[in-house]
């Protein structure tokens, strides 16, 4: 009897700390799952202007200059607790109009889990302008005897080149102020990102953004992307709001196989480590 209780006990201590942590942490890949991929989180968390697979995630104006079918898988072990690991897949599958991208989400433990659902598209307005918008289905699933909650989102992109290496993107979450279907109608975040980058002799990019929540403060972050070789990537960065030192490496082997991997310090909760890992089909 005594083992059952400290069994259960311990179970909700656990629960209270995921959901803690998680309703702390939505805007960088807690509730509602943003996974952005080891090469942006290697980059401060700077994700908008990166033309990959994990577009579907950070941007979907940039699926729009993919031109081949590639697929990606994610994982994140946060701040080196497994109960806090993400799992993601990504797929993106060029169109004559445009690009589709297809993406899964998943975090959580036994009796607490978070997933999410969306498809993306994205289309080349202009030679310099492409435009991306995306649906998305979440589900929030707890232990036996609770409902489960579910809400659908929307997200539109823009991003453009008004000068040769200068890059400018915009993307919105949830502007359509979507809630979960719980009888208290909780809202789902809304979150606007502003973002600028600058390419130097095709081997150093250096980004800016800036994030904001409907009920946060301001998230500013820095990166860096420099190709020490044709094959390699060195990474770096820094976000605010908490504050977060990045780093990480991306490879590609034969144009076709990618790995990145990256890791953020919060100045709180300690290390995350990541991983990423793509291939493009096609020529």
């Amino acid at each position: 009897m005594i083992a059952i209780v400290s069994k259960r006990l311990n179970l909700i201590c656990l629960f209270c700390i995921f959901i803690c942590v998680q309703a702390t942490l939505y805007a960088d890949g807690g509730l509602y799952l943003f996974p952005k991929g080891a090469k942006a989180a290697g980059m401060g968390r700077n994700g908008l202007l990166n033309v990959d697979i994990w577009s579907v995630y950070n941007n979907q104006a940039a699926l729009a200059s993919i031109e081949n079918a590639g697929a990606g898988l994610h994982y994140e072990n946060r701040f080196a607790m497994s109960q806090l690991g993400t799992s993601a897949g990504a797929f993106v599958l060029p169109a004559l109009t445009g690009t589709f991208g297809f993406n899964i989400a998943h975090t959580g433990i036994d009796d607490y889990g978070e997933t999410r659902i969306g498809i993306g598209y994205g289309k080349k307005l202009a030679k310099r302008l492409s435009l991306g918008v995306q649906f998305n289905y979440h589900l929030l699933n707890f232990m036996s005897g609770y409902p489960d909650f579910y809400t659908f989102t929307g997200e539109v992109g823009l991003i453009a080149e008004p000068l040769d290496n200068l890059f400018i993107g915009a993307h919105v979450f949830n502007p359509t102020f979507a809630k979960l279907n719980s009888r208290y109608e909780d809202p789902v975040p809304v979150i606007f990102e502003i973002g600028a980058g600058y390419k130097i002799s095709g081997k150093l990019m250096l980004t800016a953004e800036v994030e904001k929540e409907r009920y946060d403060d301001v998230s500013p972050r820095f990166g860096i992307d420099y190709s020490l070789f044709k094959s390699m990537s060195l990474r770096s960065g820094v976000s605010f709001n908490p504050v977060e030192i990045c780093f990480g490496v991306g490879w590609i082997a034969k144009k076709r196989l990618g790995l990145d991997f990256a890791f953020y310090h919060h100045e709180t909760l300690g290390y995350s480590p990541q991983l990423s890992l793509s291939y493009r089909f096609g020529k």
